[in-house]
């Protein structure tokens, strides 16, 4: 008897826990599409160096993020660009409702939707 009233408690305890970690796994996630967009942002620039001109290193761009949690996307003209990641179809990440869209720009400057780059980028 004892033993099902632990057992029990640990069933209650799992129940009221396991909604809060799936919301910081993807919080956490959310590091996937920072890295991907710096990663790709330093690319840019390196190319940039080189080439002069961003439409030239378009195609060093990945189509997805590491983890492959979200789809990067860039659109470049002659001397500037922004980068967007979107989560993956089928990614635990679609399911964010805070944070769709992640964009970072020749600049720097970050952005996001439809939460804004505090909540997002955690600043």
């Amino acid at each position: 008897m004892e033993l099902l009233i632990v057992l029990a408690i640990v069933v209650i305890l799992v129940a009221i826990a396991y909604p809060f970690y799936g919301q910081y796994q993807v919080r956490a996630d959310r590091s996937d599409a920072h890295a991907a967009l710096l990663a790709s942002w330093s690319t840019l620039e390196r190319c940039f160096a080189e080439e002069l001109d961003y439409r030239a290193c378009q195609e060093r761009v990945p189509a997805v993020s590491e983890q492959g949690l979200y789809q990067l996307e860039v659109e470049v003209e002659s001397s500037r660009f922004l980068l967007r990641a979107t989560p993956a179809p089928g990614s635990a990440q679609e399911d964010d409702e805070h944070c769709q869209v992640f964009t970072l720009d020749h600049r720097g400057e970050r952005g996001s939707e439809p939460e804004g780059t505090e909540v997002c980028w955690g600043e």
